[in-house]
């Protein structure tokens, strides 16, 4: 199983989509630095102090779920969009094996992706509030909650990336997998969750709000750890009928 892990991680080192994802999650990262900096004390917005770095590392803490989940998908959908699970299961046979090294090697990764853009942003950020003459600081209460919400991001992106395994070997369609979701996400948890007026109660047990509550504790109704189980399920479910229709399928 080991051996199988490791594979995954050289394939992900010899591909361009860990290095792509993580230099366009590094971009957007540098840019909510500029945009917090920039817009600070404008539009209501509070003046750069010394307390202004746990705001501004923490503003790019929700898209990290979504790369990690993108990550996922790709890193499973795509063995099958450009035919390389033939020589995959040729060489491993068992394909349970191969989607459960899948689904240890991808959480990991998106959790050192996580962390990677967080490193990146608290750089940026220290560096430029300390050209402007800002000396950060975070009193004892600011670090604490902004350890929690770094901590909440860095599960989800490694749940969130459990699910995209999932759903890459649910689907298998890389395109596929990717409208259904997106549709999932904007269509079906969020525009119709508003047009049925659809009690929070309700609202609280889906995906998004299980990884939001993983950041953003009590926000979306549940707490961290309620999102954490809550969407460790998801997870585990996507996983086990997932690598069950895997190996029952024909893969050509």
């Amino acid at each position: 199983m080991i051996r199988l892990v490791r594979a995954e991680f050289t394939k992900l080192a010899t591909t361009r989509l860990i290095y792509g994802l993580t230099a366009v999650m590094a971009a957007f990262a540098v840019l909510t630095v500029v945009a917090g900096i920039a817009y600070a004390g404008r539009e209501g917005n509070p003046s750069l102090s010394a307390d202004s770095l746990s705001t501004i590392v923490a503003a790019p803490v929700t898209l990290l779920s979504g790369a990690a989940l993108l990550l996922g998908i790709l890193g499973m959908a795509g063995e099958f969009r450009h035919q390389t699970v033939t020589q995959t299961f040729l060489v491993t046979p068992d394909r349970g094996r191969v989607v459960a090294a899948k689904l240890v090697a991808y959480p990991l990764a998106g959790i050192t992706l996580a962390l990677s853009i967080l490193a990146i942003t608290a750089a940026v950020a220290t560096g430029w509030l300390a050209a402007k003459g800002i000396t950060p600081s975070l009193p004892e209460p600011v670090a604490y909650a902004l350890g929690h919400v770094l901590l909440g991001a860095v599960l989800a992106a490694g749940l969130c990336a459990l699910v995209g395994v999932g759903v890459g070997a649910l689907v298998r369609n890389q395109v596929a997998a990717l409208v259904g979701v997106a549709v999932w996400v904007l269509l079906v948890e969020g525009l119709l969750m508003s047009l049925l007026n659809a009690p929070s109660s309700l609202a609280k047990w889906l995906p998004s709000a299980a990884a939001a509550a993983l950041t953003n504790p009590g926000g979306a109704g549940l707490s961290r750890l309620a999102g954490a189980l809550l969407l460790t399920g998801y997870a585990l479910a996507l996983a086990l009928i997932g690598t069950r229709l895997v190996v029952r399928r024909d893969i050509t």
